[in-house]
């Protein structure tokens, strides 16, 4: 998707498309911007900017404060109609998916068509104002390569053909997973371009550097290395946050670490997993970083768990000291047995509760119903946050994938 997030707030109010516009990570003179308007980067306004210098830029650039539900909705709206043509799909961020449409379609022809009509629906069908670009390639590196170099809008199109004249005297940084570092390496052997590193000799790259110079030569050539990333269990699940509002109020401290027990914690039912570890760390102002991590026995499902078991640990220090961030995350992960203990019929009650809370919060949007700490925390200042490259789960037409977001 191109300016994604500020694609999607100009989409959800016509009086700013066409106009700069920043989404901002906070509001402050230091908040950062994470996403910028097509507009707003022809005015030099680019990721990364600050609020401050965008408003020296253009001042009459329009900030907006980041809004994680809205890009989340419209993500699985696209992703679901994208399940329309295959179920070969891998969510790669919140902005960006692979689809193998290898038995779907007979041609690279084809897949063309079957692009241009997945960008006319998108269109017509989830927002006007989003716009997409896609490459369509043999391998899942040229296709991510196509699609990174497509013109905004546009689809590139690579096979055998057409693939060496594409990468004729295209800098080696162009390439997916190719920066800085790794492009001095190849200098050094005098490759600068993508076509000089698709005629390399592989033997004298190999011998340079390993099982990477293969890989290298092996996807810039159209050889496929690995397919689809396959969903994997998890080996953690876990949030953490930093605070805007820095303090010593319980209630405070206490909504915001729910609010990452709730996450967490639906995240691991919604895959159907308990654990029997969990890990805890607050950064308090001005204090070396409090952290630690117990294996239980008795496995962990419920919200409440998590939230009681690092309260416990944490609150002496969080009622003397302010936190800066908070963090938990649960490991030793294993697929949940429903094995309840004899005499305890709350632990019952508590699994239930927070089945039905998952399900209620699934069909109508996120925190529609909350544990009691967490009904006043965005008065409180503790907004909703967008992790970058953190894992996310996201459903669509029967199709359960993980993304990460990565705004670019």
């Amino acid at each position: 998707m191109n300016s994604y997030f500020a694609s999607v707030e100009q989409q959800a109010n016509p009086f700013w498309r066409g106009k700069p516009v920043g989404v901002c990570s906070t509001m402050s003179n230091r908040g950062c911007i994470i996403a910028s308007s097509k507009e707003a980067k022809k005015v030099g306004i680019k990721t990364g900017c600050r609020v401050n210098e965008a408003l020296q830029l253009y001042k009459d650039v329009i900030l907006v404060e980041v809004d994680p539900p809205k890009y989340r909705s419209t993500t699985q709206a696209i992703f679901s109609l994208c399940a329309e043509y295959t179920e070969e799909i891998e969510a790669y961020s919140i902005d960006e998916a692979f689809l193998d449409l290898t038995g779907m379609v007979s041609s690279f022809d084809q897949a063309q068509v079957i692009g241009r009509e997945i960008q006319e629906r998108i269109k017509k069908e989830i927002g006007e104002w989003l716009g997409c670009s896609m490459g369509i390639a043999p391998t899942r590196w040229l296709a991510k390569f196509a699609s990174d170099t497509a013109p905004k809008g546009g689809i590139v199109l690579l096979t055998k053909e057409n693939l060496y004249k594409y990468l004729d005297g295209r800098d080696v940084q162009e390439a997916w997973g190719i920066a800085g570092a790794m492009a001095g390496r190849l200098a050094e052997c005098r490759i600068y371009t993508l076509d000089q590193l698709a005629r390399y000799p592989v033997q004298n790259l190999m011998s340079v550097m390993g099982k990477q110079g293969y890989y290298l030569w092996a996807n810039v050539n159209g050889i496929e290395l690995a397919g689809l990333e396959v969903k994997r269990p998890p080996k953690t699940i876990g949030h953490s946050h930093v605070l805007k509002r820095r303090c010593t109020d319980v209630k405070f401290n206490q909504s915001v670490l729910m609010r990452l027990a709730e996450r967490t914690g639906r995240r691991l039912r919604e895959q159907g997993l308990e654990a029997h570890g969990i890990y805890w760390g607050v950064q308090f102002d001005g204090h070396e970083p409090f952290q630690g991590s117990k294996k239980v026995h008795l496995p962990i499902v419920t919200t409440n768990q998590i939230f009681r078991f690092v309260w416990e640990r944490i609150a002496p220090m969080a009622k003397i000291y302010k936190p800066g961030q908070l963090a938990l995350a649960l490991f030793h992960l294993r697929p949940r047995v429903n094995q309840l203990a004899l005499f305890n019929g709350k632990k019952r009650m508590s699994r239930e509760l927070s089945q039905a809370m998952d399900e209620l919060n699934n069909r109508y949007g996120e925190e529609t119903i909350v544990q009691g700490p967490l009904l006043k925390l965005h008065e409180m200042h503790a907004p909703d946050r967008i992790g970058f490259r953190k894992t996310m789960e996201a459903e669509f037409s029967g199709v359960s994938n993980q993304y990460v977001s990565d705004e670019n």
